[in-house]
């Protein structure tokens, strides 16, 4: 009787602390709309060329899963996929152009409660993608770095949300096959999107 007692409050304090940290706990999924500023430099000896700037629209998906941590704060494991191309670099004289593809990002983003129904978010990511170069022929070359962001979710009913976010992403230097030089690309995105928790 007694290990049942102790079940039963163990029970009842994992629900309250779920309840009060929100609907933000266990699987969500959802997709978005993101505006894009993407740049790419390249050092040639002593000199550098960068190209920031370069705006785009994209779509996006992203899955998500969220552990209460205590009566207000969500820690929540993620992954994020771009499904449209971001510019970094296009110089119309030359004819040459760059850009970012299939990217992707396994987060971490801890959190705090606002509201019962309003979740403010810190993120950091690891980030996976391919940079495309573009002139007489096409280059392209698999690319990995970081990202950093602060997002909000707020719940329009039990189980759909609102989710706007700003990341910035910051990938290291690579360079394209037969060239001499190194490059590094980066961009800010915006977006907006609905997700659902299941």
């Amino acid at each position: 009787m007694k290990k049942l007692l102790i079940c039963l409050a163990a029970t009842a304090a994992v629900c309250s602390a779920q309840a009060q940290s929100g609907g933000f706990t266990g699987f969500s999924a959802g997709g978005n709309l993101a505006m894009n500023a993407g740049g790419a430099s390249e050092t040639n000896g002593t000199s550098t060329i960068d190209g920031f700037g370069q705006q785009s629209l994209g779509v996006g998906g992203f899955v998500g899963y969220g552990l209460s941590m205590g009566s207000a704060s969500i820690i929540t494991f993620g992954f994020d996929y771009s499904f449209s191309d971001i510019k970094t670099f296009e110089n119309t004289a030359s004819s040459i152009s760059s850009k970012l593809q299939n990217l992707s990002s396994v987060s971490i983003a801890p959190g705090t409660m606002l509201t019962d129904k309003t979740l403010a978010y810190f993120k950091l990511g690891f980030e996976n993608g391919k940079a495309v170069q573009s002139s007489t022929s096409e280059k392209s070359k698999n690319i990995t770095g970081n990202s950093w962001g602060v997002g909000m979710k707020t719940l329009f009913d039990k189980n759909t949300f609102l989710q706007v976010e700003v990341k910035q992403i910051n990938f290291g230097a690579a360079r394209y096959d037969g060239e001499t030089n190194d490059f590094k690309a980066r961009g800010t995105t915006g977006s907006v999107g609905v997700g659902f928790m299941f």
